[in-house]
């Protein structure tokens, strides 16, 4: 059932051969609207922060979420289909949920969208409940790899049914667990380990997970850890094992998301590109940050100060250094800052390659369609400063990946340039072209052979 289910939905198709793609007409010299950037809600406080009110019993309602993008969209969806209910009115959302011993089998398909977290999360989930379960994602996550979760999972007596070839989905699962000791690969992402961590609620015995000693993106491990510690769990931790006691999830009545720091990085690209000052509405703090207060740390070195919460050009830079071992998603973005500021060298981010798109690579070729320079690395990007933006001399492919795609869009208001993906910024950001003072053309781009 799976394999038939990937190739009816699979967008291409056999031998398909795709003559239109959807793209952007930005126009050259389109500036910001007004100088206020609010960001949206962080995704990975947002879709954890649902996922533990749906396994409370009890009514959650989160506040600050004044855009719903689609990877929260997406998570909101699947948990309604297992019995869950959620409402979305103005900035808060309210939850109902039935406990994971209330959770029915969904009437369809749960379909993650775009959203690795969601899916990898709902894997986890699906795996402790009774019920034959199918997940499923759009292109970019039926060609990553989930073997990682899918192996911990088997271990731990999930029964697992997925196919080989390219597309690595659909999957189905049927649980529940039968064992308790479990060993998970973080050495390509930290979100089977929290996965894992969320689906040990409700179990009645201790649950030991051990991750590898080279894991990535461990803030954002621990901040699965510290708010399911929030939410009643007692965690102990033993070098790379995380033993778990039973607990059962007990969020705050009211909980607030805070604005998601990682979008910050297309503020300050934004105030490069446009050479303005622009005032953050909602600045995140270090705490909720999970990792990405690196770039608040070095933004006098990417020639910008933030005076109280106003982002300004300096036009004095250095060149810089940064690793980006917990703070992937900044990879696009800070490599086009660097590119027109001072240059320098990005590390620590070989775990972007496993994100929607290849983000060294790609980001290279997105870059390249601009006129800008630099060199792949294992784990990350070299970049010579000061460079200019050229307008690309055909449509800029962004990969099926949001981050690319809003990078493109900022260069593109120099110089002007048709950039693919029209709604890829809608995962993380809805409002993201609103901002714009000529609001982008939808356009279909003819006669383009993959």
């Amino acid at each position: 059932m799976a394999k038939g289910w990937t190739k009816r939905w699979n967008y291409r198709g056999k031998g398909h051969r795709p003559s239109h793609i959807e793209a952007l007409d930005v126009k050259e010299n389109t500036t910001l609207l007004d100088t206020e950037w609010k960001l949206p809600p962080s995704k990975s406080h947002l879709i954890r922060m649902m996922h533990l009110c749906a396994l409370s019993k009890d009514e959650h309602t989160l506040t600050g979420i004044t855009t719903l993008g689609e990877d929260p969209e997406s998570m909101a969806r699947c948990l309604e289909q297992l019995g869950v209910q959620i409402a979305h009115t103005q900035d808060k959302m309210t939850i109902n949920s039935p406990g994971i011993s209330g959770f029915v089998r969904p009437p369809s398909v749960l379909h993650a969208g775009n959203s690795g977290t969601a899916l990898r999360f709902l894997i986890g989930l699906a795996s402790r409940t009774n019920h034959l379960i199918m997940i499923d994602g759009d292109s970019s996550l039926r060609n990553r790899d989930h073997q990682d979760m899918l192996n911990s999972l088997k271990s731990l007596g999930v029964e697992c049914s997925y196919g080989t070839e390219q597309e690595r989905l659909p999957v189905l699962l049927q649980g529940p667990w039968r064992n308790h000791d479990v060993k998970v690969n973080t050495s390509n992402s930290s979100q089977p380990f929290s996965s894992l961590l969320l689906a040990t609620e409700g179990i009645q015995q201790p649950c030991m997970i051990e991750r590898s000693s080279n894991s990535v993106s461990k803030r954002h491990a621990q901040l699965t850890m510290d708010l399911m510690i929030e939410c009643g769990a007692v965690i102990e931790q033993d070098g790379d094992k995380v033993i778990v006691q039973p607990w059962n999830s007990t969020p705050p009545k009211n909980w607030e998301v805070p604005p998601d720091a990682s979008m910050m990085a297309f503020t300050a690209l934004s105030c490069v590109v446009a050479n303005r000052e622009i005032t953050l509405i909602n600045l995140p703090n270090e705490k909720d940050s999970i990792g990405h207060e690196v770039l608040l740390e070095m933004l006098p070195e990417i020639g910008l100060l933030l005076n109280e919460n106003i982002l300004s050009p300096s036009k004095t830079y250095a060149t810089v250094d940064i690793n980006l071992i917990d703070a992937n998603d900044l990879l696009p973005p800070l490599s086009a800052i660097l590119a027109l500021t001072g240059g320098g060298t990005i590390s620590g981010a070989a775990h972007a390659m496993f994100k929607e798109s290849n983000r060294i690579t790609k980001t290279a070729e997105m870059l390249q369609q601009f006129g800008i320079e630099c060199q792949i690395k294992d784990d990350g990007i070299t970049i010579q400063g000061n460079q200019s933006i050229q307008k690309p001399t055909s449509m800029v492919e962004t990969f099926g990946d949001h981050r690319l795609q809003m990078t493109a869009v900022l260069l593109a208001t120099k110089v002007g340039a048709t950039v693919e993906g029209p709604r890829l910024h809608r995962v993380a950001d809805p409002y993201f072209l609103d901002r714009l003072s000529t609001v982008p053309t939808e356009v279909l781009v003819k006669g383009v052979q993959r």
